[in-house]
């Protein structure tokens, strides 16, 4: 029979702070020895690129203080670390990832053990901090045009046959790494009824500096006040750090007009098969 398999855990995954310059913050990892046999756990830290899956070697962008030793914990067992999160000062205003990288060293020759892919055998835990402009005001914001976004009607539908879909584009223009939210409200011009909700960036995409997000949304459903009154689209965009919001809108005049040439065709077919009638009347007389 197969030999059980014992996942070791650290909990959190990933830890998030928002902190701002100058100031320091604190966290925590736990790890769990899930096996039978005691590990001996060496952590470590490094800067690290999550776009690009790489370590980084630069020292200038570590911000986490933790100590360096090896602990052996127990099966069964946890063992909690505590750290410091300290910013260097000249560390810019932006989104900055370190891991803390637990290795397990062999308790016979303080080596660092292997799996059986041959890779170093880790744990890690993802601490994502963004760091906010010292300011005297509250609440604390990144920027108010943290993002550039187009909005627009690219196709404003006929009433009740086929949707209008609305298009935006956001781009991140800042230092830090930002999730799209916030959401498209659709009404017509007079608001006689609840607007239509539209969530945007549903999968929950994040954004690096200089990224875009392109999304098309449909709004299907159809009210006879639409024909009438036109309707308005009102995009509200935040960045997933603070509240700061960009509001968009875009307006599509009535539908009278849209229904204008169907409604003659209507009228000449009416008109032309009445003057058929007519004629075969004649005819028959």
């Amino acid at each position: 029979m197969p030999a059980n398999v014992h996942a070791d855990t650290v909990t959190p995954s990933i830890y998030e702070a928002t902190i701002t310059q100058s100031k320091q913050s604190t966290g925590k990892v736990t790890f769990k020895n899930e096996g039978s046999t005691p590990i001996v756990i060496s952590p470590k830290t490094s800067a690290y690129d999550p776009k690009t899956l790489q370590l980084i070697s630069d020292e200038k962008k570590l911000f986490l203080v933790l100590d360096k030793e090896t602990y052996t914990v127990q099966p069964n067992d946890s063992l909690i670390l505590n750290y410091e999160i300290k910013p260097p000062s000249n560390l810019a205003p932006g989104t900055y990832f370190n891991l803390i990288i637990l290795q397990k060293i062999s308790s016979t020759d303080a080596t660092v053990q292997k799996n059986q892919l041959g890779t170093v055998d880790t744990l890690s835990q993802l601490v994502t901090i963004h760091i906010l402009e010292d300011q005297t005001t509250f609440p604390l914001q990144i920027k108010s045009d943290f993002a550039q976004i187009s909005f627009e009607i690219i196709e404003p539908g006929v009433p009740f046959l086929k949707p209008m879909s609305i298009k935006y584009i956001y781009q991140n223009n800042t230092n830090y790494v930002l999730q799209p939210q916030g959401e498209i409200q659709m009404f017509d011009t007079k608001s006689s009824y609840s607007p239509e909700y539209r969530q945007i960036n549903v999968t929950g995409t994040k954004l690096y500096p200089g990224d875009t997000i392109e999304e098309t949304v449909e709004i299907k459903k159809w009210h006879f006040s639409d024909i009438l009154f036109g309707r308005k689209v009102v995009g509200r965009f935040y960045n997933g750090i603070d509240q700061s919001t960009i509001i968009k809108d875009a307006t599509q005049n009535s539908y009278i007009a849209y229904l204008a040439v169907p409604l003659a065709v209507l009228i000449l077919a009416i008109a032309f098969t009445r003057s058929i009638l007519a004629d075969r009347k004649k005819t028959k007389d």
